[in-house]
């Protein structure tokens, strides 16, 4: 939603003795929270790609370490193998004597320079080996990190998927349509179903659809949701808010008395301007007669995802 929405008209129709519903907030407000959970997931997703590109460069230079390893290996065998030979060829020199004297104290000096070369390498070998200790664990954690984050966003898209099969049969049944827009899971239901031109009055017909969604939504105790209602380009502004406010306080009503827990709705109005299609032709002004209900994110899951 990039900017261009105008104000949520929030209507404060539901007391606290009467239903317990929670009602909707301002539109900068909605928009200040919408942009604050979009930045969120933003960050989540950046510092998952992070977290993902410190692990592979963590694999990277553990690899690079155990080749270094693995080459300080093969020279300490080799210098072994030199200083083994050395020695056999000390021996020999011993044994000849005379003029191997000379050749004798030559390969002393080797001797000596391959002992400090097998001390060195020796201490490059436990360095690297600390090293090598030291990438293992890092990766372990930056991998146990990413495998939270992955475990989080799981627990957020089987929450959707619930949700999408409790209303399975009311979209099979065409009662209503379920779908992911604007950043949300939205259940939608034609205005025309549920009220006459101009009215707020639910019609006695669309009281059964609303109680079998009402059955659906009781088993997503933990999951709250907000009732938008929208209208076509018909009519002043001002009207077309009142009206898209008062038929959505009227649905969160009839939801609230068919079981649905008051604390788990919330009621709003966006007048003609979140349209889904164009108000040029009378399909279009149908389509957008319409009120929806959308899925809210848990903030606390979004603000664990980010820890």
């Amino acid at each position: 939603m990039k900017g261009q929405f105008p104000i949520l008209t929030v209507l404060l129709a539901l007391g606290a003795a009467t239903s317990g519903c929670n009602l909707a907030v301002s539109r900068e407000a909605y928009d200040k929270d919408l942009a604050a959970m979009r930045g969120q997931q933003d960050q989540i997703e950046a510092q998952k790609a992070g977290i993902n590109d410190q692990l592979q460069a963590c694999e990277a230079r553990y690899k690079a370490k155990n080749d270094e390893l693995s080459t300080c290996i093969r020279d300490k065998m080799a210098a072994a193998d030199s200083f083994k030979a050395c020695d056999q060829k000390l021996e020999k020199m011993s044994k000849i004597g005379g003029n191997c004297a000379r050749d004798l104290a030559t390969c002393q000096i080797d001797s000596d320079g391959l002992k400090k070369a097998k001390l060195e390498l020796t201490a490059a070998r436990e360095a690297l080996q600390k090293e090598n200790a030291r990438l293992k664990a890092e990766g372990e954690r930056q991998g146990a990190d990413l495998k939270i984050v992955q475990d989080r966003l799981a627990k957020i898209e089987s929450n959707i998927t619930t949700v999408r099969q409790k209303l399975q049969k009311l979209v099979d049944s065409g009662k209503l349509k379920v779908n992911v827009a604007r950043g949300f899971l939205i259940i939608e239901l034609q205005s025309d179903i549920l009220f006459d031109t101009n009215k707020s009055d639910l019609k006695p017909e669309a009281k059964p659809v609303l109680a079998e969604l009402a059955a659906a939504l009781q088993g997503l105790s933990d999951r709250r949701f907000q009732v938008a209602g929208h209208t076509d380009t018909t009519g002043s502004d001002a009207l077309n808010w009142r009206l898209s406010v008062a038929r959505a306080v009227s649905v969160v009503e009839t939801l609230v008395a068919d079981g649905v827990p008051a604390k788990n709705l919330s009621a709003g109005g966006y007048g003609p301007h979140m349209p889904v299609a164009g108000n040029e032709t009378e399909e279009g002004k149908k389509r957008n007669r319409r009120v929806e209900l959308l899925l809210m994110p848990d903030l606390g899951e979004l603000l664990n995802l980010a820890k």
